[in-house]
């Protein structure tokens, strides 16, 4: 006679308590002849954040949740090897692949046991899911005994080791967002490689990379193509620890919001000590709001702030004018800029534009970057961007508009690295 786990209820001690079985409510299910019993212990967290904290620290997965899932490998001496897949409903374990079955008169073991989400047994192997890469999430192996009377199972991952770090990356909630690694070893996977990832954040726009980043290593995060955050490791990350990027936005697109908002929304960021920024604003900011956020950027040293501004479709006349805290600055959104946008912005050494439409001003008169030296600048272009002709007179002010039939990716102005009539250090369309 066989014994198969048909029904599997979870037993789970409180989140401090993890190996007290006194602490444990167990149910048992009637299976043939027998109660068995299944005790899963607490899940292993990684604590919080230290490293390059962002905000309140979070720890992340702290608890077996709804959809979890256990591999377990039951071997027995006269049947060898059967393959299983518990999954957690929010209430309890239940069978949901596989045949863990033994002899009635046998007490098999358990030489493995994994939560590993990207993975699920195939041929007795662990195989990535469908569209699943390795550096996804977890892969931790814990350990299983079977009581000698073959009644009991006690699943734990209290003594459960990490070979690998975790990274938070802190940014928009329920977000899809690229995150593209250099010198990556994922969770159970090879590397070092170069590798690209389509996440997206939960409720508290977090979202998470298992693996090992090596030194000289680093990560960059996107949103719908605009760049939130790029970190390069001075060192190598260490294995189980837990590390925080920060890669949030503040929105400030709010119709009701005041200037005097705005400038403390700015100022906390800067005050929190970041370099980077991230705003949304309204789609028609004018330059009552810019002056708002130059207030708040007001005590940033000359080239100390990286600059995004997303959701503007328009930069007014003079927008930026002397703002010599900035590093860089990108405007994924914007489609128009008017005259003297970045004059004096002396210190500017990258700016990244949307698919621009209308530019107002000469290179060597009123040009948006009148006064800059743009042959120390690097340019980031749209990829869809076409060749700006000037010559065009709009509202008595010269004006650069697209050649709708050539696209500026590969064109004699892209080779000349020049761009409404300045020359770049370099110019890239992405």
């Amino acid at each position: 006679m066989k014994k198969i786990f048909q029904y599997i209820i979870l037993v789970i001690a409180t989140i401090v308590a993890v190996s007290c079985t006194s602490d444990i409510e167990n149910t048992t299910v009637k299976t043939g002849k027998s109660n068995i019993q299944f005790v899963v212990g607490d899940f292993p967290t990684f604590g919080d954040s230290q490293t390059r904290a962002v905000g309140t620290p979070d720890e992340g997965k702290i608890s077996w949740e709804a959809g979890d899932e256990l591999l377990l490998e039951v071997n027995s001496r006269t049947l060898g090897a059967k393959y299983a897949t518990f999954t957690y409903n929010g209430n309890k374990w239940e069978l949901t692949s596989g045949e863990p079955a033994y002899k009635e008169d046998e007490v098999p073991f358990i030489p493995h046991v994994y939560y590993a989400p990207n993975y699920k047994w195939e041929s007795g192997k662990l195989t990535l899911k469908e569209g699943k890469v390795p550096g996804m999430d977890e892969y931790i192996e814990g350990t299983a005994q079977i009581t000698p009377n073959g009644e009991g199972i006690t699943v734990s991952f209290s003594n459960a080791t990490r070979s690998y770090s975790r990274l938070r990356i802190a940014t928009i909630p329920n977000k899809a967002i690229t995150v593209v690694t250099n010198k990556f070893v994922p969770a159970q996977g090879s590397g070092p490689i170069e590798v690209t990832y389509s996440l997206t954040s939960d409720n508290n726009g977090n979202a998470f990379l298992y693996g090992n980043f090596e030194e000289s290593s680093s990560v960059t995060v996107k949103y719908e193509g605009t760049s939130l955050a790029a970190y390069k490791f001075s060192q190598a990350t260490v294995k189980g620890k837990s590390y925080a990027l920060d890669a949030t936005v503040v929105s400030l697109a709010d119709e009701a919001i005041t200037f005097e908002q705005i400038v403390e929304a700015v100022k906390n960021e800067f005050d929190a000590g970041k370099t980077n920024i991230n705003l949304t604003l309204a789609h028609d900011t004018d330059s009552t709001v810019l002056d708002a956020i130059h207030y708040g950027l007001a005590e940033a040293g000359y080239c100390s702030i990286n600059l995004t501004l997303m959701g503007c479709k328009k930069i007014p006349s003079k927008g930026f004018m002397s703002w010599g805290m900035l590093k860089s600055i990108a405007l994924p959104d914007v489609t128009e800029i008017e005259e003297n946008a970045f004059s004096g912005c002396a210190w500017l050494q990258k700016v990244v534009f949307g698919n621009l439409t209308k530019v107002y001003g000469k290179a060597d008169i009123n040009g948006i970057f009148e006064g800059c030296t743009t042959k120390d600048i690097d340019l980031v272009l749209s990829k869809d961007q076409k060749v700006m002709n000037g010559g065009d007179i709009e509202g008595g002010q010269y004006c650069w508009t697209p050649d709708n039939t050539e696209n500026y990716r590969g064109s004699d102005d892209h080779n000349a690295i020049e761009f409404l009539g300045y020359k770049f250090k370099s110019i890239t369309c992405e």
